[in-house]
């Protein structure tokens, strides 16, 4: 079971506020490469939400909101989002999502005005923190369910160059089982895994 930590220093560049403030907006929901593991989430988000009276759902690193879009056609959920790269602002306007402008893992300020659901999604996000346990013991903290994605395929050798870690799935359930949370469904969608998991009782 591995994680590789691909950043030199404490923190990595990839994660920061700076490296995003110019990216062009990504609409993983529209590209065939992402919409299934966007869908599996979003099927993931409903299985954790029949076991909820009144689920509420955050979406923390939201991206252009495609996510939330697929959820507003399944069963009612009431979900919102977070992210902090400019350019997907665009994106929450076209789909019609509610999505708030803030670098919940990076500013203790903004990470003060999150407000959590039931249910917390983190889909292709870990991979970009330089403390992705931290920032999901802090999930675990707030949220009794969890889902999130992260390729499954890459390495120390052959990763994205955007990524700050790379897991295979062993090392992928060993850091989300670390904060607190018990896997329920741990599975590949082509080249990402994806995970529903909950919190230890």
């Amino acid at each position: 079971m591995t994680a590789w930590k691909l950043f030199d220093g404490d923190t990595a560049h990839v994660s920061t506020a700076e490296f995003h403030e110019h990216r062009e907006r990504a609409p993983h929901v529209d590209q065939p490469h992402h919409r299934p593991r966007l869908e599996k989430a979003a099927e993931f988000v409903r299985l954790a939400a029949a076991r909820l009276e009144s689920p509420t759902v955050s979406d923390l690193g939201c991206g252009d909101g495609g996510l939330l879009s697929l959820l507003q056609k399944g069963p009612s959920v009431k979900a919102w989002g977070y992210d902090f790269q400019p350019s997907n602002a665009e994106g929450w306007r076209q789909r019609q999502v509610q999505a708030f402008a803030l670098d919940v893992f990076g500013c203790d300020d903004d990470r003060d005005l999150v407000a959590f659901g039931d249910i917390t999604v983190v889909t292709e996000v870990l991979e970009h923190l330089t403390d992705p346990a931290e920032a999901l013991a802090w999930i675990a903290g707030n949220s009794r369910f969890l889902v999130a994605s992260s390729p499954w395929i890459e390495n120390a050798d052959n990763h994205d160059e955007c990524h700050a870690w790379a897991f295979d799935p062993p090392g992928y359930a060993e850091l989300i089982q670390g904060a607190g949370f018990t896997i329920l469904i741990h599975e590949p969608v082509g080249p990402f895994q994806l995970v529903l998991a909950e919190v230890q009782k």
